[in-house]
């Protein structure tokens, strides 16, 4: 009797351990199967486009598109828009009020809250809008015969978290770097490398050891890391902790080719949103 009342047990356990097991593996690695892309989008707003106080501007490019703002942010439900083009930031639309930039070109855009923070590649720096000024807190200087650029900018609220691609002397670089709010260098996340025809090393002594493609930050200051992939039917997506540790990650699978995606965030329940071939 007791043999079988052990036996029981122990079958129960296992079971125990299976089910806490495919828990783990459904709320922390699973895939999304996506089967339709929406063609019925709708409009939040617009503004018109134009050369005076009260439009936006366009520029055409070196390969021959048109161009218009590169960022915006949502405050308190009204946009904050990069006009890139005419070297100005824009507040307000009702009515509008604006931030000049004098020759900078505001890049991308993020708000903590507190600041507005902007990239202007042409000077390779990041500026703290502060009360209608700028305030310099962040100057890149890379090394001679180099070329570098600032990618993206991201806030966890917190910190600030800039992602970067470096070139020259036969070698291709990003990295992924997380700065106080002041523009001091807290760490370098992740530092990636290659040269001509060569795969991507990532440095040993990155925190997180992926090739990054692309990068979100939750409002539970979880980072989301869209890893570098040649397969065209899908993306793979790793969430971090505050602490860089890897949590859960998950696959979006497509039905057809993807041409163009972008990590576009993730909200405090942990939604990855994802834009897929948005440009066709």
């Amino acid at each position: 009797m007791k043999a079988k009342m052990a036996k029981i047990s122990w079958v129960i356990g296992v079971l125990l351990v299976i089910l806490g097991l495919s828990y783990v593996v459904h709320r922390h690695l699973y895939r999304v199967q996506v089967w339709h892309f929406t063609s019925r989008p709708f409009t939040a707003w617009t503004e018109p486009f134009g050369h005076t106080t009260d439009a936006l501007a366009l520029a055409k490019g070196l390969d021959g598109r048109i161009y218009g703002p590169l960022a915006f942010v949502i405050r308190q439900g009204h946009p904050i828009i990069a006009d890139t083009y005419q070297h100005r930031i824009v507040m307000n639309t009702r009515p509008w009020h604006i931030i000049a930039t004098g020759h900078l070109l505001a890049e991308d855009l993020i708000d903590t809250g507190r600041h507005l923070y902007f990239v202007d590649n042409q000077t390779l720096s990041v500026f703290r809008v502060d009360q209608g000024k700028l305030v310099k807190i962040i100057q890149l200087h890379p090394p001679a015969g180099q070329t570098e650029m600032i990618w993206h900018m991201a806030s966890d609220g917190q910190t600030l978290l800039l992602e970067g691609v470096k070139l020259g002397k036969g070698e291709y670089e990003t990295w992924l770097r997380q700065y106080q709010t002041n523009g001091r260098l807290l760490k370098t996340l992740s530092v990636a490398r290659t040269r001509w025809n060569s795969p991507f090393e990532v440095s040993a002594d990155s925190a997180i050891g992926v090739v990054i493609r692309s990068f979100s930050v939750s409002p539970k200051q979880q980072l989301a890391v869209e890893v570098a992939d040649d397969d065209a039917n899908q993306r793979l997506v790793q969430i971090y902790s505050p602490q860089n540790r890897l949590i859960r990650q998950a696959h979006l699978i497509s039905p057809e080719p993807i041409i163009h995606s972008q990590l576009l965030g993730m909200n405090k329940m942990g939604w990855i949103y994802w834009g897929v071939n948005l440009t066709d």
